[in-house]
């Protein structure tokens, strides 16, 4: 979920900048400074699009950061939803890190539990249900991986179960209720899609589970024509996903930010899926493609926004 900026005006690019700085202080507030490690952009979308849907004030301040030193950022502050986004990293980081060590006992993910654990209780305690959601969901795709299910939409659908759940839709009318999970449920779906598309040739390489290897390769078939009949099969359901999220998105009273959420919806989703279908592999010294917003189809190193 990444903005294009050379399509922003710059006080909307600055106002996005300061909701990833927000959720930073938030995750260091709420778990610690090592948390802000699990900082990322579809948590900060999360927290722009409920404000936004939400007409929450958004209050700002000038703060300097340990990233930052030099220079003083403009930063969210006080916003429920950064908080809320908060928590919400919390338990998808602690779950993913829990399937990791399940899966391949690597003990970079038992570190990262140990470390992790008390923290996930306090996020758990606030969010029980959606924690018992995300840990069912999680449980329930890993016996799918571990199976090499064929089925794509099966896998994705489970995924996208949680997000379908995970923004807090009781005090909205019966209909706005209905098209936002079905925006977030595509939104989920996307997301699994295209991040195992963009893993294609790390997972062909190292012999794991993905579910277009599972569905879409023969024994003893190069790589390369392979990889094309996957980005085939892709190419329908992921724009077909898009389409959806952009119905979905249409129907909803957006109050505010709705030029930095059409940046991300219409532009950087498509163009994402545009990057990903039509990547070349990436050199070692190069950042995957998918980690970077400003690609056109050649990889740079990575930034922040």
């Amino acid at each position: 979920m990444r903005i294009i900026k050379d399509e922003l005006k710059i006080r909307e690019y600055n106002h996005f900048r300061s909701y990833y700085c927000g959720l930073c202080q938030e995750l260091k507030k709420g778990y610690g400074r090592l948390s802000t490690l699990l900082l990322n952009y579809d948590v900060t979308f999360l927290s722009l699009f409920l404000t936004s849907l939400t007409d929450t004030s958004e209050e700002t301040a000038s703060r300097r950061c340990m990233v930052h030193p030099g220079k003083k950022r403009t930063i969210l502050m006080d916003n429920k939803w950064l908080s809320y986004g908060a928590d919400i990293n919390l338990l998808l980081a602690y779950h993913n890190l829990q399937d990791n060590w399940q899966d391949e006992h690597s003990p970079l993910a038992l570190a990262g539990l140990v470390f992790l654990s008390g923290k996930y209780k306090k996020a758990a305690r606030l969010h029980p249900a959606l924690d018992q959601l995300i840990s069912e969901k999680t449980r329930e795709l890993a016996g799918l991986e571990k199976e090499k299910s064929p089925s794509l939409d099966e896998t994705a659908d489970t995924f996208a179960k949680i997000l379908e759940n995970i923004c807090p839709v009781l005090d909205f009318p019966p209909a706005t209720q209905k098209a936002i999970k079905w925006f977030c449920y595509n939104l989920g779906k996307w997301i699994y899609l295209i991040d195992a598309l963009d893993d294609l040739a790390e997972d062909h390489k190292k012999n794991q589970y993905n579910p277009f290897i599972a569905a879409c390769y023969q024994p003893g078939e190069d790589f390369e024509s392979f990889r094309k009949r996957a980005c085939s099969k892709a190419d329908f359901i992921l724009r077909y996903t898009l389409s959806q999220v952009a119905q979905s998105y249409e129907l909803l009273d957006i109050k505010t930010n709705r030029g930095i959420l059409d940046n991300i919806i219409y532009l950087g989703m498509n163009k994402q899926t545009e990057q990903v279908l039509n990547q070349r592999s990436c050199a070692k010294s190069e950042e995957k493609l998918l980690r970077n917003t400003w690609c056109p189809g050649k990889c740079f190193q990575r930034r922040n926004p």
